[in-house]
C-alpha cells in the first residue's frame, strides 16, 4: 500500500521544482517565527508572527510544487549567491581557527599580500623565501 503511494507522489512530483535551498530557508524561516510567536508576549505581535510564518510556509510549498523550475532554479541561485556572500567571512574564520589550532605548534600561517591566499611555512627553519603558488608572488619571511 505504501509502496503504491510512493510511486504516486513520485509520478505526482514529475516535471515540478522538488525541495531546493530557498524552500528550505523559507521553511527554516517559518519555523523560527512560529517559535518567536510563542514566546511574544502580545498577542497581535504574536499573530502577525504565525502570519509571517504561515506566509513562509506556504511559499516553501509553492517553490516545491511548481512546475516553473527554470524561474524557480534563477530564484535559488540568486539566493546561494546572496548567501555564499554572508557566509564566505564566517567559513574563512572558521577555516582559519581549525588550520590554526592542528597547525599552531609546527607551522606559521602567513597571507599573500597580493591575493590573500594563505600560506602555511614550517617554523623553525629560519629565513624563507616563500612563494605564494596562486598568483606566484615571492616575499622573505622568518620562520
Amino acid at each position: 500500500m505504501f509502496q503504491k503511494l510512493g510511486q504516486k507522489f513520485q509520478q505526482f512530483m514529475i516535471g515540478r521544482n522538488g525541495p531546493d535551498d530557498l524552500s528550505r530557508f523559507a521553511l527554516f524561516a517559518a519555523f523560527v517565527f512560529m517559535l518567536a510567536s510563542v514566546f511574544v508576549g502580545d498577542a497581535i505581535v504574536s499573530q502577525v508572527l504565525i502570519f509571517i510564518a504561515f506566509a513562509g510556509i506556504a511559499y516553501c510549498y509553492f517553490r516545491v510544487f511548481s512546475r516553473k523550475t527554470g524561474n524557480r532554479s534563477k530564484e535559488n541561485r540568486a539566493y546561494v549567491s546572496v548567501r555564499t556572500k554572508v557566509t564566505a567571512p564566517f567559513r574563512r574564520t572558521y577555516s582559519h581557527f581549525k588550520e590554526w589550532k592542528t597547525y599552531h605548534k609546527t607551522h606559521r600561517i602567513y597571507t599573500c599580500k597580493q591575493c590573500g591566499q594563505s600560506l602555511r611555512v614550517p617554523k623553525g627553519k629560519g629565513t624563507l623565501k616563500v612563494t605564494c603558488p596562486k598568483c606566484k608572488n615571492s616575499f622573505t619571511t622568518k620562520s
